[in-house]
């Protein structure tokens, strides 16, 4: 049995995808290997398999899904681009091998409306554990963590100069290092993360608008709040579920700033819950949603949510659904 987890595959412009596969593998053998969530097709035929597919879904489509001889468990998934459903192979994949974990509910929905059984998993990365001992001291670091696709304005970065009374040190999620074979660049990039992760729990403040560093500083306790022009997208429930969001017109309008409050509670009931859940599907080599009695109500309830979902969208591309409603569900195959 060969045993995987996934990271970016040549794209490589974000170590949060890495910071995935790293959280992934913490549940796995000490000989698990690296996949290319590019191209999962690839992986070995010859061997059975075991992959944990947590991640955003996807650059290109054309080498998924993986092979028939690898078990895939699907949980903290996110769709960047409903095309992913276009073909009729990926989309009875996903059937075979759900209910599927979704670490959103745009992405939930978007399984549903096409059939397939789905639930709200939150995201992995929330399972990362200190790499130090949490700074409490008031004293240290003011690290802002953005980059290119997520940037602060500057007045914005003024303010919380302001309001902190330090200068912000920025961090980037851009790897420093791209080179090298899918093995050497997750051997790298993983080092980088490592030494990231250890950073944010030693810091006084960690202000970020990227996911995958707020949840690992969540999860491991740091001082973290996430900051954005939208705190309504979709892409942030699963920080929601812990946390208030603070946007850029309520920091412009603060005197003093304080961290949102963490439900301490909710974030151990997720943490947990979505432990034993990997953990059980390495052992049982299986989607444990499916195969295991004590989620059987979340498997009753994905199937009958999924058959719901399914007819009305049936029903609303009959009577004359919108543009969006039929450029998503409208099968080409």
């Amino acid at each position: 049995m060969k045993y995987y987890y996934q990271v970016e595959g040549d794209v490589r412009n974000n170590i949060g995808d890495v910071l995935q596969g790293m959280v992934a593998k913490a549940f796995l053998p000490a000989d698990s290997l690296v996949a290319d969530r590019e191209d999962l097709a690839s992986i070995d035929k010859n061997q059975p398999g075991f992959l944990v597919a947590n991640g955003w879904y996807m650059h290109s489509f054309d080498k998924f899904p993986p092979p028939a001889n690898v078990t895939p468990l699907y949980l903290s998934v996110h769709v960047a681009n409903s095309a992913l459903f276009q073909r009729a192979e990926v989309r009875e994949h996903f059937k075979k091998n759900g209910p599927i974990g979704c670490r959103d509910h745009k992405t939930l929905k978007l399984f549903l409306g096409w059939g397939i059984p789905a639930y709200y998993s939150g995201c992995l990365t929330v399972t990362s554990n200190a790499r130090s001992p949490i700074n409490v001291s008031g004293k240290g670091e003011c690290l802002l963590v953005d980059n290119v696709d997520h940037p602060i304005p500057e007045n914005v970065k003024i303010k919380l100069e302001t309001l902190l009374g330090e200068k912000l040190t920025r961090v980037s999620h851009d790897p420093p290092d791209t080179t090298g074979s899918l093995q050497e660049y997750d051997k790298k990039a993983t080092a980088h993360m490592e030494m990231l992760l250890e950073r944010y729990c030693k810091a006084r403040i960690v202000l970020t608008t990227k996911i995958h560093c707020a949840l690992p500083s969540l999860g491991m306790g740091a001082n973290v709040a996430l900051i954005h022009p939208d705190p309504t997208d979709p892409r942030l429930d699963t920080l929601r579920e812990f946390t208030e969001i603070v946007s850029y017109d309520q920091i412009l309008a603060m005197t003093t700033f304080e961290l949102p409050k963490v439900d301490k509670t909710a974030l151990a009931n997720r943490r947990n819950f979505l432990s034993k859940v990997v953990k059980q599907g390495a052992e049982s080599i299986s989607n444990p949603i499916s195969t295991i009695a004590e989620y059987k109500s979340i498997k009753r309830s994905s199937a009958i949510k999924a058959m719901l979902y399914r007819q009305a969208i049936k029903v609303l591309l009959l009577v004359g659904a919108s543009q969006q409603i039929t450029r998503v569900y409208k099968s080409r195959e």
